[in-house]
C-alpha cells in the first residue's frame, strides 16, 4: 500500500538535499571564478555530499516501489526527481567551467 506521508517526507527530503547540492556548486564555482581553486573543489565535494543523501531518499522510494509492486509518484515526489536532475546537470557544467577557469590561471 502506499504510504504518501513517507513518499511527500522522502521527496521534501530529495528537494531540500538537491538544493544544498545545487547551492553548494554554485558557491564552487564563484569561488573558482576568484582563483580560490582549493575552496571550490572543497564545496564541489560538499555539494556531492548532499547530492548522495538526495540520491538515497530517491532510491529508498523507488525500492518501495519496486518491493511493492505498486507506483510510489506523487507531484511532489516529481518534483523532487527534477531537482535531483537538475542539481547532477548543474554540477557537469559547473566542473567544466571550473576546468576553463583553472586552464587560464
Amino acid at each position: 500500500m502506499v504510504n504518501i506521508e513517507k513518499i511527500s517526507e522522502t521527496a521534501m527530503g530529495v528537494i531540500t538535499y538537491s538544493g544544498m547540492a545545487k547551492s553548494c556548486y554554485m558557491e564552487a564555482l564563484a569561488l573558482a571564478k576568484q582563483g580560490k581553486f582549493t575552496e571550490a573543489d572543497e564545496k564541489i565535494q560538499e555539494g556531492g555530499k548532499h547530492f548522495v543523501e538526495a540520491h538515497n531518499g530517491h532510491m529508498d522510494v523507488l525500492q518501495a516501489e519496486m518491493n511493492t509492486e505498486e507506483p510510489q509518484i506523487s507531484l511532489l515526489m516529481t518534483h523532487a526527481e527534477d531537482q535531483l536532475m537538475a542539481a547532477e546537470t548543474l554540477k557537469t557544467v559547473i566542473l567544466e567551467l571550473i576546468e576553463l577557469y583553472r586552464e587560464r590561471k
